[in-house]
């Protein structure tokens, strides 16, 4: 009897990778891949493991560490978790040091892991990060049929899938109904897996099924079990992932996440390839390339506009992926063989084995910060350029391989992380793709994943070496643009988000005479991180607490009366800035999560909470009211909200903000100006746009230029508290 990977990397308690790399490796006893897939027998022991032992933080499994003692970087690691954290979590109680009361028994961790899965417990599953959660999610906006999305609710809602096999046994039934449906053939019971695999003529479909499940043999307790899962009907659409959908829906998240896969919505699909059809209008004669494919979601819509299946290649790691997606062409392109599918859709990791062929055009969504084992994070170092810092990321490493399976003139196209355009850690992807690539197109997404809070692309770049920008087509906020005039990236930031007109406005701020930046020249520091406000935040005033801020409190130039009171106690927080900071003579507080940048002035030694800010300028020269007025304005909003597209404030963003150099007599007018805002309840939008057209001025910008500035600023909020 043999089982899958997945089955055996629930008995061996590691991740399915490892499975397939020991698999590889020849050291799981009498394993053997059959049409492509591995199979182990059940009775197989686990192998031991020759590498350094470490914990699968893919799965929250201890990995036989039960019997250690266990430091706190090793549990940091099992959990997911910072050291920051862990070592909050010690002081808080939430996990205690039951070795010497210095370390943990894996007895202890092993319960706490247990706690983390079951599904009363908040624990990680309420954190920002959710690398680490666990449980099911329903993607509504991967398909469109309705009748579909029920039926994955309705499965939800059943709670029959304990093993990998569960699940494999029923997407392969309802793979057979999508073939009846597909073909026209009647059938009675929506039960059809078992009779089909008994007919006895066998075609291609067959194989294919028999890929998905292996060699597993159906038995009658665990049909029994299935049974309100396989007795339901899926609905037949043409160039619908159905069967994916109901793989992602069903398919542990914690496991997902771990390896850096997000699913793409049909709606982005879509997008994208309407974006590739615009700008090549013979991509139906092009040779193209999915190279972390999943299900095939991105191959089935090609095929539904008309592109030849035979034209259309794919790779993932995931077994199961590859499995449902030759399925999902063989319904589309019945006309394929079994030998062209798995010729075509093949398993493997792309980062270090793929097709020796290269191709027209690349697309795809590929992994978004995944985890390299010790292994593989040496082997991308030695071998890809952007395998550079302390954490690759994923996203880089892919683009650099996958620029090298392009033909010539070939059309990259992938849904990325806004981030790959301007942040630091991205850079040498960036360099990369200058040197090597024009850019075709561009569509800026948003928060495009569900429960992703991370602003995502669509990236359209040709391998060539004539370095283009210059007929590039946007689309940013429902608005379409193509840019014509060449652009300097000489800051190592990719801005595509604005129009020639407005690229114009950000060169005149950017290249202003005598201009100071505060990188350098400024103190910043974090507000108060308590670890727990419901504990340290008060709303009633005692004798022995004061205001704290949060940044919602924050408006431009000021702050409104706030019911938040807290005792002064540094040794108490998380995590603090030193005193001196928050009691400065004077300082600016910023709100950290905002559309446009707010600050505020104050000279009360106010505290804050770490949605609010500080900064401490420090230029020589420049009066703090003078900067406050510079931050403040419309030429700053618009300068950091179309270079950075952040809704976060961060410290880079400001330190990058040129400020002019001017004289005491000028910064005193402004200053004037400043303090008539201050202290005014009436007309303050009037004073601040005539403040605003003198800051204007002193960057150079002319009457059109304010007029782009200020229809590009529009539909954001003044923040000026009235």
């Amino acid at each position: 009897m043999y089982i899958s990977v997945g089955d055996a990397a629930l008995k061996f308690g590691i991740s399915k990778r490892r499975v397939q790399t020991l698999c590889e490796q020849g050291r799981i006893e009498g394993a053997t891949m059959v049409s492509g897939v591995w199979l182990i027998p059940e009775d197989a022991p686990k192998p031991s493991d020759a590498r350094k032992k470490q914990v699968d933080e893919n799965q929250l499994s201890l990995f036989d560490v039960s019997s250690k003692i266990l430091t706190v970087d090793d549990v940091c690691r099992i959990l997911s978790i910072s050291k920051a954290t862990a070592k909050n979590w010690i002081r808080l109680g939430k996990i205690t040091p039951d070795v010497n009361g210095l370390f943990f028994s894996g007895e202890y961790i092993e319960k706490v892991v247990a706690e983390i899965r079951s599904e009363n417990s908040t624990k990680l599953k309420s954190r920002r990060n959710k690398k680490s959660a666990m449980g099911k999610i329903l993607y509504k906006d991967y398909v469109r049929n309705e009748s579909n999305q029920r039926l994955v609710s309705d499965l939800l809602e059943l709670k029959v899938f304990e093993y990998e096999t569960d699940l494999l046994i029923v997407l392969a039934n309802f793979a057979v109904q999508l073939y009846y449906q597909s073909h026209g053939i009647e059938y009675f019971d929506n039960y059809v897996l078992h009779s089909f695999l008994l007919e006895a003529h066998r075609d291609d479909f067959h194989i294919l099924v028999k890929d998905l499940i292996g060699n597993y043999n159906l038995k009658a307790s665990q049909i029994k079990k299935l049974l309100p899962a396989l007795t339901k009907e899926i609905t037949f659409v043409k160039g619908e992932d159905t069967l994916g959908f109901i793989y992602i829906s069903l398919h542990d998240i914690g496991q997902r996440k771990s390896s850096g896969i997000y699913y793409t919505p049909e709606k982005i699909v879509g997008e994208m390839i309407e974006r590739l059809y615009e700008n090549d209008l013979q991509l139906n004669l092009r040779t193209i390339c999915d190279p972390c494919c999943g299900t095939g979601n991105f191959l089935l819509s090609l095929g539904k506009k008309g592109i030849d299946y035979s034209n259309i290649y794919g790779q993932d790691v995931d077994p199961t992926s590859v499995c449902l997606a030759r399925i999902n062409i063989a319904l589309m392109a019945p006309n394929l063989t079994v030998a062209d599918l798995r010729n075509r859709i093949i398993i493997g990791n792309t980062f270090f084995e793929t097709f020796e062929r290269k191709f027209d055009v690349i697309l795809g969504n590929p992994p978004w910060g995944s985890d390299f084992t010790p292994e593989e994070a040496e082997r991308c170092r030695k071998v890809f350029k952007t395998a550079v810092g302390k954490n690759i990321e994923s996203y880089d490493v892919f683009v650099e391989k996958t620029l090298d399976m392009l033909l010539p003139g070939g059309v990259l196209s992938f849904v990325l992380p806004e981030a790959i355009l301007g942040v630091a850690a991205h850079e040498a992807v960036r360099r990369l793709i200058l040197d090597c690539c024009s850019f075709k197109f561009i569509s800026y997404l948003g928060n495009a994943f569900t429960g992703v809070q991370c602003p995502a692309i669509i990236l359209g770049i040709t391998k060539d070496y004539e370095k283009n920008v210059a007929g590039c087509r946007v689309s940013v906020n429902n608005e379409r643009f193509t840019i014509s005039q060449p652009r300097n990236f000489s800051d190592g930031a990719f801005a595509f988000n604005v129009s020639d007109e407005e690229y114009e406005c950000l060169n005149t701020i950017s290249h202003i005479e005598n201009a100071v930046y505060l990188k350098e020249n400024a103190k910043f520091a974090l507000g108060i991180v308590t670890g727990n406000n419901k504990e340290f935040i008060s709303d009633e005033k005692q004798d022995d607490n004061e205001v704290v801020l949060k940044g919602s409190d924050i408006y431009r130039y000021g702050f409104t009366p706030s019911d938040n009171y807290i005792r002064f106690e540094p040794e108490a927080f998380q995590q603090v800035a030193p005193a001196e900071l928050y009691r400065a003579k004077e300082k600016l507080l910023y709100r950290f999560i905002c559309e446009v940048p707010v600050f505020a002035y104050d000279d009360k030694q106010t505290l804050s909470l770490n949605s609010c800010n500080i900064l401490i300028p420090e230029i020589e020269g420049l009066e703090m009211k003078y900067i406050l007025a510079i931050l403040n304005s419309s030429v700053a909003a618009y300068y950091i909200s179309k270079k950075f597209n952040s809704v976060k404030l961060l410290r880079s963003h400001i330190e990058q903000m040129p400020i002019p150099m001017v004289s005491k007599e000028v910064q005193t007018a402004v200053i004037k100006k400043t303090d008539r805002i201050m202290s005014s309840s009436q007309n303050i939008i009037g004073l601040y746009e005539d403040l605003d057209k003198d800051i204007m001025a002193l960057y150079g910008l002319d009457e059109e230029q304010g007029k782009v500035i200020g229809n590009a600023l529009k539909n954001k909020s003044l923040f000026l508290g009235i």
